[in-house]
C-alpha cells in the first residue's frame, strides 16, 4: 500500500498541468495568497474525501470505487480521452497563437470595416473569459482550481488501494494523510521557500512574475496542450 500511495503521490505533484498553474499564478500581483488559496483547496478535498471515504462510507465507498476505476480503464473511456486530448490541442494552439495575432489585427483595421463588427465566437469569448478568471479573478477562483486540480483519478486509485489494504484505521488514515501532503509538494516547495528566504525566493518569483505576465497567454497554451498529450497517452494505454 506504502509504495502505491508514495509513487501515485509524487507522479501527482510531478503533473505538468499542475506545475505550469502555480507557474502561471506567479503573473498575479499576490501569488503568495493565490498559493495558499491552490494550497488550501487542495487540502480541503483532501480531508474531506479521506475522512468520508475511510470512516463514513468504508464499505460502500470500496465498492463504487472499485466499479468507477474498472469503467475508468474500459476502452469506451480510452476513446473518450483521446478525443479530449485532440480538442484540447486544437484549443491550446488558438489560445497561444491565434489570440495576439487578433488584437493586433483589430488595431491595424479600420473602424468602418464591416469585419470589425462581427461578434467574437462562443468561442473566443469563453476562452477569454476562462483565461481571465485565472489570471485576476479573486482568491476564490484559485480555491476552486485547487479542489479541481486533486480531485482526478489518482486520488480514488489511492484511496482503493488504501481501502482494499486492509490495514489499521489508523494507518489508513496516515497513508491518505501522506497521499495529501506530497500530492501538494507542486505548492509546498515554492511556499516553504517563501517562509525559509522571503527576500531571494521574493527575487525569484518577481522575475517569474515578470517572465510570465508577458507570455502569460503562451504559458497557458502550453498548460492546455500538456494536458491534451496526457489525455492522449491516457486513453490510448486504455484502448
Amino acid at each position: 500500500m506504502w509504495g502505491t500511495v508514495l509513487a501515485i503521490a509524487l507522479v501527482a505533484t510531478a503533473d505538468p498541468v499542475r506545475i505550469g498553474i502555480v507557474v502561471l499564478l506567479f503573473s498575479r500581483s499576490r501569488p503568495v495568497l493565490h498559493l495558499v488559496a491552490l494550497w488550501l483547496g487542495g487540502m480541503t478535498v483532501g480531508v474531506v474525501l479521506g475522512v468520508g471515504v475511510l470512516f463514513g462510507l468504508h464499505d460502500v465507498a470500496l465498492g463504487v470505487m472499485q466499479r468507477v476505476e474498472l469503467a475508468a480503464t474500459s476502452s469506451t473511456v480510452g476513446h473518450i480521452q483521446i478525443v479530449a486530448g485532440v480538442l484540447a490541442l486544437l484549443v491550446a494552439v488558438p489560445i497561444a497563437v491565434g489570440f495576439p495575432a487578433r488584437q493586433h489585427a483589430r488595431v491595424a483595421i479600420p473602424v468602418d470595416d464591416p469585419s470589425c463588427q462581427a461578434a467574437p465566437s462562443a468561442f473566443s469569448r469563453l476562452s477569454t473569459r476562462a483565461l481571465d478568471a485565472l489570471q485576476d479573478g479573486p482568491l476564490w477562483i484559485t480555491f476552486v482550481v485547487g479542489v479541481c486540480l486533486t480531485t482526478d483519478f489518482r486520488y480514488l486509485a489511492v484511496l482503493t488501494a488504501i481501502l482494499a489494504s486492509g490495514a489499521a484505521v489508523g494507518t489508513q488514515v496516515s497513508a491518505a494523510a501522506v497521499y495529501t501532503v506530497v500530492g501538494l509538494a507542486f505548492v509546498e516547495i515554492p511556499l516553504a521557500c517563501q517562509l525559509a528566504a522571503p527576500a531571494s525566493t521574493g527575487a525569484v518569483m518577481s522575475r517569474v512574475h515578470d517572465w510570465v505576465k508577458a507570455r502569460r497567454r503562451a504559458v497557458l497554451g502550453v498548460i492546455v496542450a500538456l494536458l491534451g498529450v496526457f489525455l492522449m497517452t491516457t486513453g490510448v494505454a486504455h484502448v
